[in-house]
């Protein structure tokens, strides 16, 4: 029975089936709390806007191309965004692949929808000298706390969650590395410069609180209780403030940079994969243009003739 307080279709076929897409994303996926969310915000939308469409709440009815062709359309023509509504469509998709891996229904119908042309902005990055005039800025910086955190990020590349996650116990010092748990709960080791593993002493040193323990979060407040992502992001924005004019100054500013500099310094695309954690060599691909890029420049102001037309007589 649906009660006052659930939508009608919150008891439906359609959303029960929803409902276990959505465990499974979180439990066997191993997707975050925040793409879950954005998962159930879209299917729901979905879901609301088959019942303006007296359309069934039934895989049967739902789950075929007319409805998301028309779902699709109705999100476009309201003026979304194509990242917005290209997100909407992967949402889609993950439903009716789980649908057919549950053998709901027999045939994906999302296989037969195009998605939007989106623009492909090149990830934001510090040029090699904003990023020492970054390690100068951190050194002179009273809190250890913070200079830890941006040498970490800048030193492995690693994500925003998997450093407010980090422990004790994932710190190697003797092979200078740290373990991470990546997208999907996906283990991986990542190698740290010396500066970063010399900011981290210095942190742990005057860190708040009894000395960490192996299963002890290593980033803790003035009262040893983990800060957050976003004290993470204040912390890091704050940093590139004093580097960078660029409007984004995310910890993501910082993963962009350590592969871009990577790349710029010979290395293997396939190793900056793995040290990124991507499951895709595609994702990793946008930095090797980045360095094209970066190489073009160094040239065109380098080589006396690189501006240069051809020379005729």
């Amino acid at each position: 029975m649906v009660t006052d307080a659930q939508p009608a279709y919150a008891g439906s076929e359609l959303g029960r089936l929803v409902g276990s897409f959505l465990e499974y994303a979180r439990k066997e996926k191993g997707y975050s709390e925040h793409t879950v969310a954005a998962y159930r915000g879209d299917l729901e939308q979905f879901m609301l806007f088959l019942e303006r469409k007296n359309i069934a709440l039934t895989p049967s009815a739902a789950l075929v191309k007319t409805p998301l062709r028309l779902f699709m359309h109705d999100v476009t023509a309201q003026g979304l965004k194509p990242r917005s509504a290209a997100r909407k469509l992967a949402s889609l998709k993950s439903l009716c692949r789980y649908s057919v891996k549950t053998r709901v229904i027999a045939v994906n119908p999302s296989k037969a929808l195009a998605a939007p042309k989106l623009d492909s902005p090149l990830p934001v990055f510090l040029t090699a000298a904003q990023a020492g005039e970054l390690g100068n800025v951190t050194a002179n910086d009273d809190n250890l706390r913070n200079r830890a955190v941006v040498e970490l990020f800048y030193g492995s590349g690693i994500r925003l969650s998997e450093l407010h996650g980090l422990t004790a116990g994932d710190i190697d010092r003797r092979n200078r590395t740290v373990r991470v748990m990546g997208k999907g709960k996906k283990e991986r080791i990542v190698p740290l410069t010396g500066q970063a593993l010399d900011a981290l002493d210095a942190y742990m040193k005057i860190r708040p609180g009894p000395a960490a323990g192996i299963g002890d979060v290593i980033f803790v407040n003035a009262k040893g209780a983990q800060i957050s992502k976003r004290q993470i992001e204040r912390i890091v924005s704050a940093s590139l403030s004093q580097v960078t004019l660029h409007k984004k100054k995310s910890p993501h500013v910082l993963r962009h940079s350590f592969a871009t500099h990577l790349l710029d310094s010979g290395a293997d695309i396939r190793a900056v994969k793995e040290l990124l954690g991507h499951s895709s060599l595609a994702t990793t691909q946008v930095y090797t243009h980045i360095s094209r890029e970066h190489l073009q420049k160094v040239y065109r102001q380098a080589h006396p003739r690189a501006e240069a037309g051809p020379e005729h007589g």
